[in-house]
Formats: C-alpha cells, structure tokens, sequence
C-alpha cells in the first residue's frame, strides 16, 4: 500500500473511530474515496461488496441495511473463522448502478394492474379490517405488551409527550432528541434491548434526550410526517438537533437488526454531531464578533462624519457670519457716512442763509471753544437755537444742548436729527428732543446761557 492510501487509512480511523479492517474494508469499497466511505459509514450504508466471502454469513444483498451490512462487516473483520477482507491492491473498480431507474421503470409500467389491487386491498382493509390501536405514548404499549419492564421503563424512556419537550428544554440543556419509532407489527429486538442495554445512557450523556413514540401516534407523524408510497414503515432511529425550540433531522437508521451496531453508529453520530455543533457555534460567535466589530466602525465612522459635517456646518456658519458682519458694518458705515453727509448739507444750507437774527431776546450759546449769541422772539420754534448753533464752524457735528442754571436739557434737536444720533449710537438724552416746543413752552428766557455738548 502506498504512502497517501496508508493516509486515508489512518484519517478514515480517525473520523470514524473503527478498527483498521473495518476503515480499509469502506476505502476499498469506495476506491479509497474518503469522503464517501465516511459517509457511507455514518449513514450506516455499506457500497457494492467487491469480492467479499465469508463462512459464518451471507454475502450482502443490494437491499441489506447499514446496520445488518456494518455488523456482518465487523464479524467477519474479528471472527476467527471469517475470511479476512480483500487488500487494496486486490479490490476491483466499484460499478455504478442503475437498478432504481430500472425499478422506477418497472413500476411504472405496471402501474394500471397495481392500481385496481391497491383499491381494492384499501377498500377490504376498510370494511373487514382491524382497526388499529394507536398508542399515545410508548409508556402505554410497553405496560400492555412488556409489562416486566414497567419498573425500567422510565429510566430509559423520555417520560412526556413531544409537545411537553418544549417547556422541558428550559430547565435541560438537551442539543439532540434521539427518537426511537416502534413498529408493534415488526420485530422488538431492539426495543428489548433498550432495556438491558446502556444505550439510553449514553445518548443521555452526549447532552441527547431519548424520545419513545409507536407508529401511527401523533408524535410519530410529527416527527416523521413523510409518507413512502407503496411501502411499510419499519422501526427507526431518528437523530435530530435541537435549536431553540426548532427540531432539524440529521440521521435516520430503519434498520435495527443488530442493536449493538446501531448503539455504536448513534454514538459515532452523536459525537460527530457534537463536533459539527461546536464549529457551528465558533463560527456564529466569530460571525457575531465580526458583525460588532463591523457595527462598532460604522458607529465610529458615522461619529467622525457627524463631527466632520458639524465642522464643516460650523466653518460654513462663520464664514457666512463674518461675511453677513463685514456686510452689517460697510452698510452702517456707509449709513453713517450718509447721515453724515446730511448734516454738513444740512450746515451748508444753514451757512448759505442771510437771514438776519431779530427778537427782542438774547440767547448766549458757548461753545467748547468759543460763543455766540442768539437773538429770538418767544413764540419761535427752539429749534432755531438748534439750527444757529449748527451753522457755527465752531459747533461738532453731532452734539446736544444743556443749560447750566437751573442745570437742565435744551429740547432744541429736531426729529432728523435726534434720529442720526440714535442710529449713531450716541445715546442722546430724551429731553434734548424738541417735540415742536418754542422758546416760551421750553422754558428758555432773555439772557440765557446753553452749553454746546460733543456727542
């Protein structure tokens, strides 16, 4: 044997867990294709036998079952009056087989005569047959049928229905349900093993619960709703895996002939299964951790855009801010220079009047840098006093009136004006407004002295 069969040997002995016969004996009836002599060996299936003789046992036939086909492969592998397999060197090529279309045919083509047979079999069956006892659970086949093993019965069996296994996973921490379906028309070698047998045990101990069910209850037809057409159900082992309160079937033995092969397969499967679930589980905690790595940068990145795009706001806000602000102050700086521009018109005009000062009164303005006297009649408006001292080269342009005994506000600054000075920001007094008031309604009398104030 060359190195990479030697190989397969060793790997197939150490997925399976088989003895070294038994794995050449599924590589070489395989053409050392590993992956289908693994999988024939699990499923309990054995390939087209090549050559294979034995004197304690029947050669298999194509119909045999995985388990009848495993343990008779054991014998003659361990029993010393057995003929040893075949080498690898000494196996032929293994043929594809085509006996299921040929079959298919076959029933195809005789479909008419079976028909009237199959109607008239189902209408006697109807009319003259038994009616059928249907056990809820196994625990009520077993006390009517194998009453010597009532006292065992609950250390092997699940004692609840299927629906009560629901409400039962909460305080179990059950991965698989191990299903037994018993045929109470077919052979109970296996079911009488169960309890002699610690098969129950060791399901329990690979974290499984064994379920008990007979054919046509409604656990049965729940856990196996599939129908095979033309054919009688046979006693079988179910495995299936437990997720959350869902039930996936993964293995299936209906052939329980040899109880000890079927004990091994089902802790092969079981332990496989464990491996299969623990990857499982490493695989979503990797999926899980990499989806919150993956939400934590989006929550990061989404954190960076949002400051970028709140800086990038802020930047746009201050820009438009210091525009609107260079804007406000040209606008008021060109506002100011307008009001400006109306007073020294305004002065210009009041310079270009010749009309002569009349009244039978005196006012003395003083300026800060020199005086003038006003003369004016009582009934005229005080805001002449306004508009001569604004025509003086000596008076500012922005300025208010006080007198100084009694000390009090000239109301003399006319509406305009008193405008430019609020525009100005120049917070002139409210009583220098002159509200139209004249020389006599303003208090202001012959010999008076003002004082110009520089706003």
């Amino acid at each position: 044997m060359d190195n990479s069969r030697e190989a397969l040997l060793a790997q197939m002995m150490e997925i399976t867990n088989c003895q070294e016969n038994v794995a050449l004996n599924y590589l070489t009836r395989t053409n050392f294709d590993i992956e289908i002599a693994i999988r024939h060996f699990f499923e309990g299936t054995v390939p087209e036998s090549v050559s294979v003789q034995s004197n304690s046992l029947p050669s298999p036939s194509v119909a045999q079952s995985s388990s009848q086909s495993s343990s008779r492969s054991l014998e003659q592998t361990s029993s010393p009056d057995t003929t040893p397999e075949p080498s690898a060197s000494e196996a032929g090529p293994v043929l594809p087989r085509y006996h299921s279309i040929l079959q298919w045919f076959t029933q195809f083509i005789t479909l008419p005569v079976r028909l009237p047979l199959m109607f008239i079999n189902l209408v006697y069956a109807y009319l003259f047959g038994m009616p059928k006892t249907v056990y809820p659970h196994i625990f009520e086949y077993i006390e009517k049928h194998y009453s010597e093993f009532n006292q065992v019965k609950a250390s092997v069996f699940y004692g609840r229905q299927l629906q009560n296994l629901r409400s039962d996973l909460q305080q179990n921490e059950w991965k698989f349900l191990v299903a037994y379906m018993h045929n109470p028309h077919g052979d109970d070698t296996f079911l009488k093993s169960l309890f002699t047998s610690d098969f129950a045990e060791q399901v329990r101990n690979h974290g499984a619960v064994f379920f008990g069910c007979i054919m046509g209850s409604d656990d049965a037809n729940r856990l196996r709703p599939d129908r095979t057409f033309g054919k009688t159900r046979k006693s079988c082992v179910i495995v299936f895996v437990i997720r959350g309160t869902s039930l996936t079937r993964r293995l299936l033995i209906d052939q329980l002939h040899d109880p000890e092969s079927v004990n091994t397969n089902i802790n092969l499967a079981l332990i496989d299964l464990i491996a299969d679930e623990a990857d499982r589980i490493a695989q979503d905690r990797e999926r899980n951790e990499t989806r919150l790595l993956m939400q934590e940068q989006n929550r990061e990145y989404q954190e960076s855009l949002q400051r970028d795009l709140e800086r990038i706001a802020n930047s746009k806000k201050e820009k438009e801010d210091a525009e609107k602000a260079e804007q406000e102050d040209k606008k008021k700086k060109e506002e100011s220079e307008m009001r400006v521009k109306k007073i020294e018109n305004y002065k210009d005009q009041l310079r270009q009047s010749k009309t002569p000062l009349t009244g039978p009164h005196d006012i003395l303005i003083r300026f800060p840098t020199g005086k003038k006297v006003v003369k004016f009649h009582e009934d005229e408006s005080i805001e002449k006093l306004f508009e001569e001292a604004l025509k003086s080269e000596l008076c500012p342009l922005f300025f208010q009136m006080h007198q100084s005994f009694p000390k009090k506000a000239v109301p003399c600054l006319p509406k305009w004006y008193y405008d430019i000075l609020i525009c100005e920001e120049l917070e002139p007094k409210e009583e220098c407004f002159s509200s139209d008031l004249t020389f006599a309604e303003a208090g202001i009398t012959h010999g008076a002295t003002v004082f110009i104030d520089n706003l």
